[in-house]
């Protein structure tokens, strides 16, 4: 399956009438905003109760989806799930190819962006927030990472809430990707993943956190190094042999033939 191919009949068929018609209002009600998309995947905000990040992977011609609702984490397939890819069958010009975002938003000068994000600012109140949110730099995200780390080291903070908080440098990465900063998002999410596999092993407990955090977290990352036209390769072989160290992939857990194979190919 491809996301080119996806049709109406579907969503009827991997949702319930329950979820399919909540879906059908969030998306005429125009509850669905920031669309991404990229060749394997969708990603959007969709406002329900709270604010939802969902995304919908393709791989090997299988539909995956992440939304942190209760009914997604219980399994079940989520109105904002179905949201998600309704708004892409009826309004695909919404979304925004992020890799081809970049590499235009390459192509402005300083000045121009800057011109840009406070028109933005003006236009838009969230974003007054994001640039408050963004005024960490790089090194003061990875050193919240840290923190985070000992604290659950320390067993002063649980997993569950730690994994919550980990999320909030995860979106930090994110948007610093939409904006085409692909390599300081890929290296947070090298330094998430590769503290929460250290943590692991240095209290010998492989399933301290979530599998599917720590999946997420090396899909995402494998991504960035797959959609990086200006990759840093010595740097990213550097980290792979470090994750290559890790227990999680000496047991199989996760694989890295896929991405060394990519990263071989492309030198």
């Amino acid at each position: 399956m491809r996301f080119d191919e996806l049709q109406p009949q579907t969503l009827e068929q991997i949702g319930s009438p329950e979820a399919n018609a909540l879906a059908r209002t969030l998306v005429e009600e125009r509850h669905f905003h920031h669309g991404y998309r990229s060749p394997d995947r969708l990603q959007g905000v969709v406002e329900d109760s709270e604010r939802f990040q969902v995304e919908v992977k393709i791989k090997n011609h299988q539909l995956s989806y992440l939304c942190s609702c209760a009914e997604s984490e219980a399994g079940e397939m989520c109105a904002h799930v179905l949201a998600l890819l309704r708004a892409w069958l009826e309004q695909p010009g919404m979304f925004l190819n992020r890799v081809e975002l970049g590499e235009r938003l390459k192509k402005y000068s300083k000045k121009d962006l800057v011109d840009i994000v406070i028109d933005l600012a003006d236009r838009v109140p969230e974003v007054r927030g994001v640039l408050k949110e963004e005024e960490q730099g790089l090194d003061e995200i990875l050193e919240s990472i840290d923190l985070i780390i000992e604290d659950v080291a320390e067993d002063s903070l649980e997993p569950a809430e730690a994994e919550r908080k980990l999320k909030r440098a995860q979106a930090q990465a994110d948007r610093l990707a939409q904006s085409g900063r692909l390599a300081e998002a890929r290296s947070i999410y090298f330094y998430l993943l590769d503290n929460i596999l250290g943590l692991e092993e240095r209290l010998e407990n492989y399933i301290l956190f979530s599998q599917d955090l720590k999946s997420e977290l090396f899909e995402e990352y494998c991504q960035f190094i797959h959609e990086d036209r200006h990759l840093e390769r010595e740097l990213v072989q550097q980290e792979l042999e470090q994750l290559e160290g890790r227990t999680a992939f000496s047991r199989g857990d996760l694989d890295l033939s896929e991405v060394k194979q990519e990263l071989q190919g492309a030198a």
